[in-house]
């Protein structure tokens, strides 16, 4: 599962500065924030799957946390991401990960 540990992060990360630089520029009336918005769900839409992969290949979790886990990231999106990156994921992983 390790393969896409890193990928899944950035794809938050990006996901998370396209949602701040849209927000900025839809306040200050630019044209083209509603194409950075666009990039933002997609770029959620990636790091949903990923994180969703990592939540089902984990063996470390019991099939009720699984779930609760799921439901929280799906309806939580940019919140359940930075909770489930800063807090929860070396749990689901089970390994000490890189910062």
């Amino acid at each position: 599962m390790s393969n896409l540990v890193q990928q899944t992060k950035q794809a938050f990360y990006f996901s998370l500065g396209f949602y701040l630089l849209a927000l900025l520029l839809k306040v200050l009336s630019f044209p083209f924030a509603d194409v950075l918005v666009s990039i933002a769900l997609f770029l959620s839409l990636v790091w949903l799957f990923l994180v969703l992969r990592e939540i089902i290949l984990s063996g470390r979790l019991t099939t009720i946390e699984r779930i609760l886990l799921l439901v929280f990231v799906v309806f939580g999106n940019i919140v359940a991401g930075i909770v489930y990156f800063f807090f929860l994921r070396e749990r689901v992983l089970g390994e000490s990960i890189k910062k």
